[in-house]
């Protein structure tokens, strides 16, 4: 998970360099890209090591929200497929039936 590797990093040149590869990954203009890597070059190491906590943390909620929504998909879709499974045996059993009734 990005948050797990995101929460050992400890070298703030490294903290940077990944908040600077976030930035560019965003779908925004490339000015605003590099309007956003000149204001990180400015910033303290305490304000950088902020910046750093914020987006990790924006990042486990994302993570968070990703693995709840494949949670549930996942619980329709064995659902789903014991419901298939009940009626499959159903109709089994019917045709079972039919075929025992009418020897």
């Amino acid at each position: 998970m990005l948050f797990s590797f995101l929460q050992k990093q400890k070298d703030i040149k490294k903290r940077k360099k990944l908040i600077e590869t976030m930035i560019l990954s965003l779908k925004i203009s490339s000015e605003q890209q590099q309007l956003y890597i000149q204001a990180l070059e400015v910033l303290t190491s305490e304000e950088a090591q902020e910046l750093f906590t914020k987006m990790t943390q924006f990042v486990e909620k994302i993570e968070i929200r990703e693995i709840e929504k494949i949670r549930k998909e996942s619980f329709w879709n064995i659902s789903g497929m014991r419901k298939k499974e009940i009626e499959e045996k159903t109709q089994d059993m019917n045709s079972f039936s039919f075929l025992l009734h009418n020897l």
